[in-house]
């Protein structure tokens, strides 16, 4: 088994080849059969602009995980990243925390957060601003255990 050095160093070195491939990001996401079925045209051309993810497990793993989604100069929103993290807190009681999306003038996607809480998420973008159930958020699941280990599948 790698110790943690030697896959930090391993990762580093994917992400930076996944970036130098077009339109990787999206295609990954595009043919994940649970991922494409949140994902409208709009959030298709905004993940044009993905250059990669990154994954970072808190100290201990029961304590959660951090995703990171970088993104190139783009007209949908202002952040160049965009994250959410999942956490546990002692009693076991999850929680989340995101990026707000900062969307440019005119995006339709700027009404994403005004969703009613409980309904599946409407947009890939909406999962971001979506916290009305930690325990149980499968994209960030799928994207953790099923994505990050392996884009190509």
């Amino acid at each position: 088994r790698l110790n943690e050095q030697a896959s930090k160093k391993i990762l580093k070195k994917r992400s930076e080849l996944i970036a130098d491939i077009p339109n990787f990001g999206v295609t990954t996401f595009v043919n994940h059969p649970q991922v494409s079925e949140l994902l409208g045209e709009e959030d298709e051309e905004a993940l044009h602009y993905l250059t990669r993810v990154e994954i970072t497990e808190f100290k201990d793993i029961k304590s959660g995980y951090r995703i990171d989604f970088y993104f190139n100069e783009n007209p949908y929103f202002k952040n160049k990243v965009l994250s959410k993290e999942f956490h546990l807190n002692e009693s076991g009681d999850p929680s989340l925390k995101s990026t707000e999306i900062k969307w440019k003038s005119g995006q339709t996607q700027n009404k994403a957060s005004s969703k009613r809480q409980h309904e599946e998420p409407e947009s890939f973008f909406t999962w971001f601003t979506d916290h009305s159930d930690a325990g149980a958020d499968e994209l960030g699941e799928v994207i953790k255990d099923d994505i990050w280990p392996n884009p190509l599948q």
